[in-house]
């Protein structure tokens, strides 16, 4: 009986507890529905939360770049506009245009003896004055001749266009350059000078002062190359006159020395009074032989022969002596000395014709070959100012700032997008 009752109560247990896990498991499933509904319900807000934060980032970088926009173009662009409208000075500019040239043909070609002379005129000289104008030599010329500080110094320019007294040389020297332009054509060799200043007579007087030192240099670069290629030959003038001069001292003391202005025309003059002297001879043996022919040497006329035939045979020997004789007073060693010392002063002459030759010609074409400065147009008084460019100015002012800024933008977007 007892069996009989704890049979049903264990299957009922069984329904109860099977019951219990089917509630559970549609509590979960249920659980699960809720929680997927939820997270569904959730999305959008989480996608439209996601879309409103970069649009409020956004917000807030807009002003930092209209900021930046303003104080980095717009500032300086205005504060240009102001100043070149309303404060800058005009400043007037004059022009003038010369060339360094040589009047000699570059095809010539002088034949000298040393063949060392070379002036042809280059390019490279209108460079030398250009560089010339631009240098502290031209302001320390141009000092004591025109007051270029007070040029630029004018009471009636704008505070900072004019120069300031306080600043040093060096400065000036980089405020001469902006103001003072020198522009060369390569091929034609055409400079071009502008003077920029405050007044037009200051330009005009300005650039005729820098033109004149100019043309100043150019004739020293010339007088120096002409006297460094024409010491060679001056050199050599001097060389061959001093040895020539030695030359001619050598002959005079040979011929106070021996008496004679020439031994060889005293030579001839010996030679033709000897060839007298024997003819006479001669004649006087012919007539001594007739009179001894005749047996008549008894008579004076033949003592008076015979005492002419010894002085004729002396002074025959004497002069043959003279002529020919072995002591060092002998005509023909003085002749030989003579001949010696006449040989050096020729070569010495012929020497110094050369050099005195080569040295003219030399001279000659460098001067021929001088450089000189040709100014083609000279200095006008302006008109009118052509500085500032009181729209043009203030516009590159303008895109220059605009460009800087809109390459710090771009940098700057691209770290911000590096960081992300």
């Amino acid at each position: 009986m007892t069996n009989t009752i704890d049979k049903p109560s264990d299957t009922q247990n069984m329904y109860v507890e099977i019951e219990a896990d089917t509630r559970r498991s549609g509590l979960l499933r249920l659980y699960d529905a809720g929680r997927r509904h939820l997270l569904r319900k959730s999305e959008p807000e989480i996608e439209h939360e996601s879309d409103v934060e970069p649009v409020a980032k956004a917000g807030g970088r807009t002003p930092w770049m209209f900021l930046s926009f303003l104080l980095m173009v717009m500032v300086p662009f205005l504060a240009a506009l102001v100043y070149f409208a309303f404060i800058a000075s005009d400043q007037y500019t004059a022009e003038a245009r010369f060339a360094v040239r040589s009047m000699a043909d570059d095809g010539s070609e002088e034949k000298l003896d040393a063949g060392i002379m070379n002036m042809k005129s280059t390019p490279q000289d209108a460079y030398v004055v250009a560089s010339f104008i631009h240098s502290s030599e031209m302001l320390k010329r141009l000092d004591g001749k025109i007051d270029y500080r007070a040029i630029f110094q004018h009471p009636e320019a704008d505070f900072l266009a004019r120069f300031d007294p306080s600043d040093s040389a060096e400065v000036f020297l980089k405020y001469w350059v902006k103001h003072v332009s020198v522009y060369i054509d390569g091929p034609s060799g055409i400079v071009t000078l502008k003077v920029q200043t405050f007044t037009p007579e200051d330009s005009v007087n300005l650039a005729k002062a820098i033109l004149d030192e100019s043309e100043k240099l150019v004739n020293e670069l010339t007088v120096r190359a002409r006297e460094d290629m024409m010491s060679s030959f001056r050199k050599e003038v001097e060389r061959t006159e001093q040895v020539y001069q030695e030359a001619l001292g050598e002959l005079k003391k040979f011929q106070q020395d021996s008496g004679l202005l020439s031994p060889t025309e005293q030579a001839r003059q010996k030679g033709l009074l000897l060839t007298g002297l024997l003819a006479s001879k001669l004649e006087l043996e012919s007539q001594l032989s007739v009179i001894r022919e005749a047996k008549k040497t008894d008579s004076p006329r033949y003592r008076q022969l015979v005492l002419a035939q010894k002085s004729l045979a002396q002074q025959i020997d004497d002069i043959g002596g003279q002529l020919t004789g072995s002591t060092d007073a002998s005509l023909a060693k003085v002749i030989t000395d003579f001949s010696a010392v006449e040989t050096d002063r020729l070569v010495a002459e012929k020497l110094y014709e050369g050099a005195r030759r080569n040295y003219d010609q030399a001279l000659a074409a460098a001067m021929r070959k001088a450089l000189y400065l040709t100014i083609f147009v000279h200095p006008a008084l302006p008109e009118e100012a052509l500085y500032p460019r009181r729209l043009l100015s203030p516009i590159f002012i303008f895109l220059g700032f605009l460009v800087v800024w809109s390459t710090l933008t771009l940098v700057w977007a691209s770290v911000e997008d590096h960081r992300l």
